[in-house]
């Protein structure tokens, strides 16, 4: 504690020492950043602002190099795996000083690659200032380099994660799949075992950008390093393959046009790691189901657009017709003639209801007249068991209500009567002799 006290003291002092003392101190204070249990006393300290200024102001002094050196290395031990001391770094302008660093090809670039890196990690106001200072080409520049193209990748990858349409809409201009195609094709074997996972994990998340890498050297290095004898490598390389292929509308096309299926068919059947066969037998099947439907790339758009069903195609166009209205247009008729009838009953309407037509196929309800009025008759609703001939007494004057018709008594449900073929009143229950 009595070293950490004494440190903030040092701290304010610094400007004012000479060079020879800012190095001593300097070399001080990157010790006691060696330690976690000073990490936070350093920042309430404002280190990361006072280092960030020396280093600034040191550009043009012969000792810059030393300086720099000792500044880069502390602010290393406290931006690490700590999002609020590299927000801090950020804000006090210190991704603008690493990247001239490294433009001025200083030895001290090693030390500026693995802080502006990390800065991916941090949040929203680390990754704001690596927009502000064109921090997503610089990644993609890096890819061409052997020593930190694995770290650049992840670091793309992270920032993908959190930013995704518009780090993605970045990555497609065609400078991004330029730099991973020469890096996956350059790059030695341990520099490229370490470029796969990163890689692949970055295409399964986004299906534009891993469409974007169908290209034939790419392929060619995938057809290549499928004969490798470890399996992790041939186990990526299968998801890359298989990442692409779900990206794209023609899958068994991009497998058959990279003369990729003997390799794959291959190691679905002989390979000895159990997951390099399943994989293997995926990409197949995938291929196989492609060439049984025998789309091209319109086509199985347009497929996506509808649905998955197998109906053939007769009938999907005989689905397609509308079907005739007759017999649902008069059950839904009678229906509602029905429902209508009903609700006048309920609601104690006793006026006329109009008259219905028979629909087309016959099965409509006969035609029902109610009134009140005297002359009036009602017929039955019961079905008629007698033929449709009309007889005599109906071709007679209706008679009067009185006599056709005998009142209901009261608070009974029953249906009135009509009894106008009948030359004697009928008896109706409820009646006394």
């Amino acid at each position: 504690m009595f070293y950490t006290d004494r440190s903030i003291g040092v701290l304010k002092e610094l400007k004012r020492m000479s060079p020879g003392h800012q190095i001593t101190m300097l070399k001080f204070i990157k010790n006691l950043s060696m330690l976690s249990t000073t990490l936070d006393s350093l920042q309430n300290s404002n280190a990361i602002d006072v280092l960030t200024e020396l280093l600034r102001n040191s550009f043009k002094a012969p000792h810059f190099r030393e300086v720099s050196n000792q500044v880069l290395n502390t602010l290393y031990n406290l931006c690490r795996l700590n999002k609020s001391r590299q927000e801090d770094a950020a804000l006090n302008g210190i991704i603008p000083i690493l990247q001239r660093i490294i433009k001025t090809e200083r030895p001290l670039k090693e030390f500026s690659y693995p802080i502006l890196c990390d800065m991916a990690y941090s949040g929203k106001v680390g990754r704001r200032e690596l927009w502000r200072n064109k921090g997503l080409p610089f990644y993609i520049s890096l890819l061409t380099d052997p020593y930190w193209q694995v770290t650049a990748l992840d670091a793309i990858y992270v920032w993908l994660q959190e930013e995704t349409a518009r780090v993605e809409d970045a990555l497609l201009d065609g400078l991004f799949t330029q730099g991973v195609v020469n890096c996956f094709t350059t790059s030695k074997a341990n520099a490229f075992e370490n470029l796969l996972e990163p890689l692949q994990k970055l295409l399964r998340l986004s299906p534009p950008i891993a469409l974007s890498l169908s290209h034939p050297d790419l392929f060619s290095r995938i057809l290549q390093k499928l004969q490798s004898s470890k399996a992790v490598v041939r186990l990526n390389l299968l998801r890359i393959i298989r990442s692409i292929c779900d990206a794209s509308d023609d899958p068994g096309v991009i497998i058959s046009r990279y003369d990729l299926a003997d390799t794959i068919q291959r190691l679905a059947e002989v390979d000895g790691a159990v997951l390099v066969r399943n994989m293997a037998a995926e990409l197949i099947k995938l291929c196989e189901t492609s060439d049984k439907l025998g789309l091209n790339g319109t086509k199985r758009r347009a497929g996506r657009r509808t649905s998955s069903s197998t109906t053939p195609p007769g009938l999907l166009s005989s689905q397609s017709m509308p079907a005739t209205p007759t017999s649902s247009h008069s059950s839904h008729s009678t229906r509602n003639f029905l429902d209508r009838d009903t609700r006048q009953r309920a609601n104690g309407i006793n006026g006329p209801i109009p008259f219905r037509a028979p629909s087309r196929d016959g099965n409509g309800v006969s035609s029902i007249i109610t009134s009140n009025t005297p002359g009036s008759v009602g017929k039955s609703r019961l079905p008629r068991t007698t033929s449709n001939r009309p007889s005599r007494q109906s071709l007679l004057p209706s008679r009067t209500k009185e006599e056709n018709i005998m009142p209901l008594a009261p608070g009974r449900d029953e249906v009135l009567i009509a009894a106008p073929n009948s030359r004697r009143r009928r008896r109706v229950s409820g009646e006394t002799k």
